[in-house]
């Protein structure tokens, strides 16, 4: 149980993936919104099974303003059991991408996983004008993998997708479907924004909008449960609440702390 609760952890900070796609196959980015967050944002999570404290995650942005001659920022999640699970599994895990600024579309993706004996590292490196994605695995004990997969036009990873969506002029009743990539697979997520709802974590009290990403063709997502995401309801749409089902309970990640600029 503690090995899935911080798989899914991990997958937490990519779980809400957006974008509107216009009539050219672009992204309609929404400009008065373009960017509500900025270099040095911080969020702290608390990771909860039923009432035990399990671990902890963070998402954090910095920006590179050369990376390949691109103005990006770097979005960064982490997740972390505590000492005290450690002894049971013991998980250091990270996410990174690069998301170019101007182009609104991911150019680098990379991921470390650590838990227990698992060790895995993936790269992924986005050619968006012709398309390609460039795939490298590399698994503890495991012939490492490479592969080049077509990409659709202005394809995002999902952690790049989740700071997407808080550009978005959300409603209740939307439902976005786009296309993301992730390991060598590119498939469709739908968000649906099901309401509106105040809710109380460690950080405060916030009035959010509830989203749920449901990911198609036998995703993480649907194969586990429903997943359902809490965004401000301001022009920030900072997540503050992830929570999913699990076969006894649930786990919930809830903001304790953070830096907004």
């Amino acid at each position: 149980m503690i090995k899935k609760m911080m798989i899914i952890l991990i997958l937490f900070a990519s779980a809400v993936s957006a974008q509107n796609i216009a009539a050219d196959g672009k992204p309609a980015l929404n400009k008065a919104a373009l960017y509500p967050f900025s270099n040095g944002e911080y969020l702290h999570f608390e990771v909860n099974y039923g009432i035990m404290l399990a671990g902890y995650a963070t998402i954090e942005i910095h920006e590179d303003k050369n990376f390949n001659g691109r103005d990006c920022f770097i979005f960064k999640t982490t997740a972390k059991s505590r000492r005290a699970f450690d002894w049971i599994f013991k998980v250091r895990d990270w996410t990174m991408s690069y998301f170019d600024k101007e182009k609104i579309h991911t150019l680098r993706f990379e991921k470390q996983l650590r838990e227990g004996s698992y060790e895995v590292d993936i790269d992924i490196d986005y050619d968006q004008t012709n398309h390609k994605a460039k795939y490298f695995r590399e698994r503890k004990g495991k012939k490492n993998n490479s592969a080049v997969i077509d990409i659709p036009e202005n394809v995002m990873d999902p952690l790049s997708a989740l700071f997407y969506v808080r550009t978005l002029d959300l409603k209740v009743g939307d439902e976005i479907l786009i296309p993301a990539t992730d390991n060598k697979k590119v498939y469709d997520i739908k968000v649906i924004v099901h309401k509106m709802q105040t809710i109380e974590v460690p950080a405060g009290k916030f009035r959010c909008f509830v989203v749920e990403p449901i990911m198609a063709d036998g995703g993480v997502f649907k194969k586990d449960g429903k997943v359902h995401v809490w965004l401000t309801a301001d022009k920030k749409k900072m997540p503050v609440k992830m929570e999913t089902k699990v076969y006894i309970g649930s786990i919930a990640a809830e903001l304790d702390w953070y830096v907004s600029k």
